[in-house]
């Protein structure tokens, strides 16, 4: 996938416009109509996003905790298979933007030929509502606006707000079913307080994903880690304060127990999966009685790996 970062009209394009966070089921659906009809008319398949969400400009204090950073979203839209990503940096100058001079850019320094324009699309200062609105300026400046096709799974439309809600919650099963794929994130494993090994299950400490990046809500989860090796392994995770060993008011952590496996991995990256949650974060009265649950979970979590994962 060439990611255009400034102007280029080398070959006209077939484009739609969002921030695409996460890749979901709707937006691989909505990609692959693009090309169908790139193919009939002859176009180069594209999709126009921008470097940091439009929020951050708008409303600072709305933007939402994304389900990936630029560089997983850029790998995603090459693998759903986009030829050209529009990379736009949404600024005070855009932000000023008509829509009528939207438009007329992605024409003018794009070769936007033609664009894609869902029912909850809203572009330009102006905020046009409607595909017909911005077919009517497309018609006056000679670039076609054509509707894109909704989306939906069991009568209920996918978007990416939708995938936070059911991943804050710790649904990252339900949440998954929209992505097509387990929600995952990256993070480097740091040194703890080795407090698991004490009680048989030692954790790999994972650093919190950069600022502004989505984490499932507290609670132990069944999952899968990539392990720097590449390996897909299975794990159980806790993500919470560990209120059992400390106090109430102590960060939020994210620990992975690795199935059979001791290989050294601090200061390097791994990759979680998350599959299914099973329980949420509650104190115990000592360590014995969260050594016994742990059991209880390591047998689900493998259960869970073994079926869903295919790891054993």
């Amino acid at each position: 996938m060439n990611i255009l970062s400034r102007p280029d009209s080398s070959r006209p394009r077939i484009a739609a416009v969002g921030m695409w966070d996460g890749v979901h089921r709707g937006h691989r659906f909505l990609i692959d109509h693009v090309r169908a009809q790139g193919k009939r008319r002859g176009l180069t398949p594209a999709v126009v996003t921008f470097a940091a969400h439009p929020l951050t400009v708008v409303k600072p204090e709305a933007v939402p905790p994304l389900l990936s950073d630029r560089q997983e979203r850029m790998a995603l839209l090459d693998a759903a298979g986009v030829d050209d990503c529009i990379l736009l940096d949404f600024d005070s100058k855009m932000r000023r933007m008509t829509a009528r001079e939207f438009l007329t850019m992605l024409k003018d320094k794009y070769a936007v030929a033609t664009l894609m324009v869902g029912f909850n699309n809203r572009f330009g200062r102006d905020r046009a509502e409607g595909v017909e609105a911005y077919a009517a300026i497309g018609r006056e400046i000679g670039l076609e606006v054509i509707p894109a096709p909704e989306f939906s799974l069991r009568r209920k439309p996918v978007s990416s707000s939708r995938v936070r809600a059911l991943i804050a919650e710790g649904n990252v099963d339900g949440a998954a079913a929209l992505l097509g794929r387990p929600f995952t994130i990256t993070g480097r494993v740091a040194s703890g307080r080795q407090l698991g090994r004490t009680i048989g299950f030692p954790t790999a400490n994972i650093e919190m994903p950069s600022e502004g990046l989505l984490v499932p809500g507290p609670g132990a989860y069944a999952a899968v880690i990539r392990t720097p090796d590449g390996v897909r392994r299975g794990a159980m995770v806790n993500i919470g304060r560990r209120p059992t060993v400390d106090r109430p008011d102590a960060p939020v952590t994210i620990e992975a127990h690795i199935f059979d496996y001791a290989g050294e991995i601090y200061g390097q990256d791994v990759t979680l999966e998350f599959l299914r949650f099973l329980r949420p974060e509650r104190r115990f009265d000592n360590v014995e009685a969260l050594r016994r649950q742990l059991v209880r979970d390591e047998r689900q979590s493998r259960r869970i790996v073994a079926k869903e994962a295919k790891i054993r």
